[in-house]
């Protein structure tokens, strides 16, 4: 297949103006004492409305730290859906706790392809110790339920940052929340990740855990009489300077999101079924459903230059070697969806262009 140098990938980090006016700024000799670390944790854990925060190098190493401090290990159980990222498989593997999955909601008018509450209760069992639950795309899952549920809730709001159900933020809900700060996600510190609590139990062992580093000075007044395995998952000053620029554009990142899925809207309309402008949804991702495979949509549109996406991930289960007759809306969403580009830093002149692409596909 002969394919054109990406000329709009499926991902690319809103990197503004503001933000490399504010480090050249800020950059000084100071940059590595972790006082901007400290910063941003604080002007997270307030935009989205939680005590305490532990920013770590990656989302995964959030989630690790997020299962430790629940003490989840061997002989007990962690639920999740199957529609997600891998990384939340790789987390549970990494405590030796195994991984229960779910199927997804397949809500298209609404983009909701969140946990499914009904499965999810059919799931549990007295070794379900934990249960995280991913915001696919965005979309608000039925997060007030899931808590009532009364086994503690890991959420993974990532793809929401911003985000509200029921007038609250979303990652506020949960005993724990934990966000990917990638290039390719809502804020983009490069490579990083950020957890919250409003425990100080959690928070007390998150940073003890997750920073071998955390007791240095103690340390060398009076020798540790046991060895803890801790690991090495702290953010970088300058990751941090990147976050605190980008968390004040959040607002602006949400709004442009959804002036362009109204293009994409009126575009498609018609052509494919397509969200219907969700209030909640903010939109990490557009999905589009059709009935010609999405494989194929996708190579095509790879000879114009652009780069689509899958309507999910590699199915979990798929992994897991398990049946897909147990996950019926996981299979169809992965069957039928594709995703176009949307982050704030499209152009006009670009989104025009992949509107003409896939409408010329489809």
């Amino acid at each position: 297949m002969k394919t054109q140098k990406i000329k709009i990938p499926l991902n690319r980090p809103t990197i503004t103006r503001k933000d490399t006016d504010f480090i050249k700024k800020s950059v000084g000799s100071d940059l590595f004492y972790g006082d901007y670390v400290r910063e941003f944790e604080n002007k997270f854990a307030k935009f989205i409305g939680k005590k305490y925060a532990v920013t770590t190098n990656c989302g995964t190493s959030a989630l690790h730290l997020a299962l430790l401090s629940l003490n989840i290990g061997e002989g007990q159980e962690v639920i999740c859906p199957s529609y997600t990222c891998v990384s939340i498989l790789n987390a549970v593997n990494y405590t030796g706790a195994k991984i229960k999955l779910v199927d997804c909601n397949f809500d298209i008018k609404n983009g909701n392809l969140n946990i499914s509450f009904s499965d999810l209760k059919k799931k549990i069992t007295n070794k379900t110790k934990a249960i995280i639950v991913p915001y696919v795309f965005g979309y608000p899952a039925e997060i007030d339920k899931i808590v009532a549920l009364g086994i503690p809730v890991i959420e993974d709001a990532t793809q929401s940052i911003g985000g509200l159900y029921k007038g609250k933020k979303l990652g506020s809900y949960g005993v724990i929340s934990v966000f990917s700060l990638h290039h390719s996600k809502m804020l983009a510190v490069g490579e990083g990740g950020i957890l919250l609590t409003d425990s100080k139990e959690i928070f007390d062992k998150v940073n003890f855990l997750g920073d071998y580093d955390h007791t240095v000075i103690s340390q060398r007044l009076t020798a540790p009489s046991e060895y803890h395995i801790q690991y090495n998952y702290k953010m970088s000053d300058l990751s941090a300077l990147l976050g605190i620029s980008q968390l004040a554009q959040i607002p602006q990142f949400i709004k442009r999101r959804k002036e362009i899925t109204k293009i994409y809207k009126k575009a498609f309309k018609g052509l494919a079924e397509i969200p219907d402008d969700p209030k909640d949804h903010i939109f990490w991702r557009y999905t589009v459903k059709t009935k010609k495979d999405p494989r194929e949509i996708i190579r095509e549109a790879l000879k114009y230059g652009i780069e689509l996406g899958r309507g999910g991930y590699p199915l979990l289960h798929h992994f897991l070697k398990l049946d897909g007759k147990e996950f019926p809306n996981t299979e169809e969403a992965v069957s039928s969806l594709f995703v176009v580009p949307l982050y704030p830093s499209l152009t006009n002149k670009e989104i025009d262009y992949i509107i003409k692409v896939v409408k010329k596909i489809l």
